[in-house]
């Protein structure tokens, strides 16, 4: 872990210099190739959970991280560019001096055939959700009941270029167990997830081999977003099945909807999720105090998970009410 804090105590003294280089480039007006970026966030809560005969009130860190990510202008006359990424979680909350755990982490090549990017990587059926969680990293966020929010090592990521808003995505992960096929997660999306280039956005994907709580799935998840004005609403459909393991052949089916609605910086927001006989409500409020900043109170209702517990990770029940603040760097 030392190492760790080393290696970002380096980039950060280097992105410090490469800002100083790339100052003075543009004073003689040459054209720089390299472009990094320090950013973060810090999303920190005061919570109140209930659940049944236990409630108590927490300090939460809600997946807050700082990372580097870049890109270099290659040598070479096919146009291409090297990318890289490398992103910890910050467990501002931890009692620990160890406060750090590995995010997304890759390094790949860039150009007209779209991006291919080597090591740990978020799956493409987790991506194709695109934003449709308006409670990721809180108590409400779908990877508390939906199977195959997975973030993978030893992973082969391709992303295809944008062919009229249609783009085409591939996950291979080379598996650590060499009795099991090795998984891989495909999926084409249509639109921009960020509904900034067009009011709407369709995914569908699938995980086949996918390992997870003493069973191998396969999953399919069709989800679609649609903006009118300041309203978004969304859905997602989605099935999961065990293909090896004591329960193979068992599915289980589940959906998502969600409604926002933006009124000058607030943006309201209620989301319904069930899965496998388990459900959660969750509705919520951010308040935008500026570009990168904002506060926000939330309220999440969760059935416990009655899908066959030796298979999956039990979901926490209960009931969640929370206060925090947002800052982006």
């Amino acid at each position: 872990m030392k190492l760790v804090k080393n290696c970002i105590a380096i980039m950060v003294l280097s992105l410090f210099l490469g800002s100083i280089v790339a100052a003075e480039q543009a004073s003689t007006k040459t054209k720089t190739t390299e472009i990094a970026d320090f950013y973060g966030k810090l999303n920190i809560s005061l919570q109140a959970s209930d659940e049944g005969d236990d409630s108590f009130n927490e300090l939460k860190s809600n997946a807050s991280r700082v990372g580097v990510k870049g890109k270099y202008k290659l040598d070479t006359d096919y146009g291409l560019t090297a990318i890289y990424k490398l992103e910890w979680q910050v467990n501002v909350n931890d009692d620990s001096k160890d406060s750090l755990t590995a995010r997304n982490q890759w390094v790949g090549i860039k150009g007209g055939f779209g991006e291919v990017t080597l090591g740990r990587s978020d799956t493409t059926l987790k991506v194709s959700q695109g934003m449709f969680d308006l409670f990721n990293d809180y108590e409400g966020d779908l990877k508390n009941l939906f199977i195959g929010e997975n973030r993978v090592t030893d992973a082969l990521t391709y992303k295809s270029p944008n062919f009229n808003n249609v783009k085409f995505l591939a996950s291979y992960i080379l598996s650590k167990d060499k009795d099991l096929s090795d998984p891989f997660s495909v999926g084409v999306q249509f639109g921009d997830t960020s509904l900034k280039n067009t009011d709407f956005f369709v995914s569908l994907a699938h995980d086949e081999n996918m390992p997870g709580k003493n069973a191998i799935y396969k999953t399919t998840r069709l989800v679609g977003v649609y903006k009118i004005g300041n309203v978004r609403i969304g859905g997602i459909l989605t099935e999961s099945e065990i293909t090896e393991g004591e329960f193979s052949g068992f599915s289980q089916n589940g959906y998502a909807a969600n409604v926002s609605y933006k009124i000058g910086n607030v943006l309201t927001k209620v989301q319904y999720q069930e899965f496998a006989g388990a459900d959660a409500i969750s509705i919520g409020a951010d308040y935008k105090l500026g570009k990168s900043t904002k506060v926000f109170v939330w309220y999440t209702d969760q059935e416990g998970l009655s899908f066959n517990e030796q298979t999956i990770k039990k979901a926490s029940e209960g009931t969640y009410l929370a206060v925090g603040m947002e800052q982006k760097f």
